[in-house]
């Protein structure tokens, strides 16, 4: 099993870990300096699996070994194609690309909830926001009213 460990957004980082049944916490170890954050699994059915596969290049040399972030994730190891001990490096265009899906991903969930709870149960679209926003865990790492203003200028592009 190979991992790799990098930084985004610290919203994005809770909301993978929550959706994916992963806990935030550390892994055990004996350097608390070298802590890493228990490593994600995806199935090969999630497009992020797709992105971590098809953005991996070899690992430069003269770039540090040493890695920092608050996201782990386990490397896909198909069958055929790149194999992740040689295929384990992402450069930060990557990270950019990687980010910028799981923040759609996050969004797109995000805007079903809403309409759901909206249509199906009645609720206003603020207490939905405030309830997605606690169910990840995401409180004091992303503001709602920017959740909410972003859901508002979708549902008036979905409307023209």
């Amino acid at each position: 099993m190979v991992t790799v460990t990098f930084a985004i957004k610290p919203y994005l980082a809770r909301y993978m870990y929550v959706r994916y049944g992963q806990s935030s916490e550390f892994q055990p170890c004996n350097n608390p300096l070298s802590r890493l954050p228990i490593p994600i699994h995806l199935s090969h059915f999630t497009l992020i699996y797709h992105f971590l596969h098809q953005l991996s290049v070899p690992h430069p040399q003269g770039v540090s070994w040493k890695e920092t972030g608050n996201i782990t994730f386990v490397l896909p190891s198909p069958r055929i194609g790149k194999n992740p001990e040689v295929y384990n490096y992402y450069g930060q265009d990557s990270i950019s690309i990687i980010e910028k899906e799981i923040e759609v991903e996050m969004k797109a969930d995000l805007y079903s909830f809403l309409l759901e709870k909206k249509f199906k149960n009645g609720v206003m679209y603020i207490k939905a926001v405030h309830e997605f926003v606690e169910k990840y865990n995401m409180v004091e790492l992303v503001e709602e009213e920017s959740l909410m203003r972003g859901f508002q200028r979708w549902r008036k592009k979905m409307k023209e």
